[in-house]
């Protein structure tokens, strides 16, 4: 059996950041069953609610696989058919790199704006018959396209190859780096302790801040800095454990994320260059997946209202403090009762 960077079928799986759920999809057969790319036409699901709030530029959500965009006032379905999740805008705003899923897998597509197919990146699924043995050795797993600076290549935390050995065992998801056209994907970080979760690029693009989670039950979520100058990962200084949802400010002041604070999950931030101690944005208690406004004044976030089950989408407007710190106004709820995929997370573009 290989060893390196191999863990039992499915033990990825334990994650909070529920890495895709393990089994996903509805799918037919091989990689011929990939996710259709079509947009989904819709209305809002019965008994949920939407604020009537000018958001600037393009706020995308997903709820039940269907990935959404929330434009001005209008909030609506953009594509997927039960089988998308975790979309990230490209830095231009011109195109949306997400993850689709199948049996046993799940792959990185690309669409345009306007949700319509452009490229599929990744091609992980197999041909084999469904739930079958041998599907498992063909098949791997992407999650979390993240955009470098300049729109040419994505970081995904992907395995290297399918599994291996008897009975079969999978790879740690590792980051590797991918260009959008054509050419080879390159390893960045892998661990035969640790898998990894979501990433975001630093604004200059030498660095990614990065999810990393120990192996087993009692592996804690931190948030880590790989130096892609040829440095090593390294936790981020300052930050929560556990951390996770990594979010970058348009002006590369503010790295905000999800942290867990006893019982309760809310969102923070580090000035990205260090030096202070995190400051609290939210305090609603169960709160994930921050995204600040193409502008920098505004933070949308999921979080669940007290009582209640399910995660909505809210938003605060941001200012300095007066000690040039960030903080939070009151944060307003914009939908009621949708139920939306907090790991799947936000993405606001122009």
């Amino acid at each position: 059996m290989r060893s390196d960077h191999l863990r039992r079928i499915g033990v990825f799986c334990w994650l909070l950041l529920a890495l895709a759920g393990c089994g996903g999809g509805a799918s037919s057969a091989g990689s011929a069953d990939t996710p259709a790319l079509a947009p989904t036409a819709g209305a809002a699901p019965e008994r949920a609610a939407f604020r009537s709030e000018d958001l600037a530029g393009r706020l995308l959500f997903v709820r039940g696989g269907v990935i959404w965009q929330w434009s001005g006032r209008e909030s609506r379905p953009l594509l997927g058919d039960g089988s998308a999740f975790q979309p990230a805008w490209a830095p231009d705003g011109g195109r949306i790199a997400y993850v689709a899923r199948g049996n046993d897998y799940s792959d990185v597509l690309l669409a345009d704006s306007s949700g319509a197919p452009l490229s599929q990146l990744t091609f992980n699924g197999s041909r084999q018959p469904i739930n079958s043995i041998e599907r498992v050795y063909e098949s791997t797993w992407a999650f979390y396209p993240a955009w470098a600076p300049g729109g040419a290549r994505l970081t995904v935390a992907a395995q290297s190859s399918p599994p291996g050995g008897d009975p079969p065992a999978e790879y740690n998801l590792g980051l590797y780096e991918m260009p959008v056209g054509d050419g080879a994907q390159t390893s960045l970080y892998a661990s035969d302790s640790a898998q990894c979760g979501r990433s975001v690029y630093t604004p200059s693009g030498d660095a990614l801040i990065f999810v990393r989670a120990g192996s087993g039950a009692q592996g804690q979520q931190e948030l880590y800095r790989l130096d892609l100058t040829g440095g090593a990962a390294a936790p981020v200084p300052g930050a929560l454990t556990p951390s996770y949802d990594p979010a970058i400010s348009p002006d590369g002041s503010w790295l905000a994320f999800a942290a867990r604070d006893g019982a309760r999950t809310d969102i923070f931030a580090l000035p990205l260059a260090g030096g202070r101690a995190p400051v609290r944005l939210s305090d609603m208690g169960a709160a994930r997946a921050p995204a600040f406004s193409p502008d920098g004044r505004q933070l949308a976030f999921l979080a669940i209202a007290p009582g209640e089950g399910g995660f909505d989408l809210w938003v605060a407007d941001l200012s300095a403090d007066a000690a040039g710190g960030l903080q939070a106004g009151s944060p307003r709820r914009l939908t009621s009762g949708l139920g939306l995929d907090a790991d799947s997370g936000l993405s606001w573009a122009p």
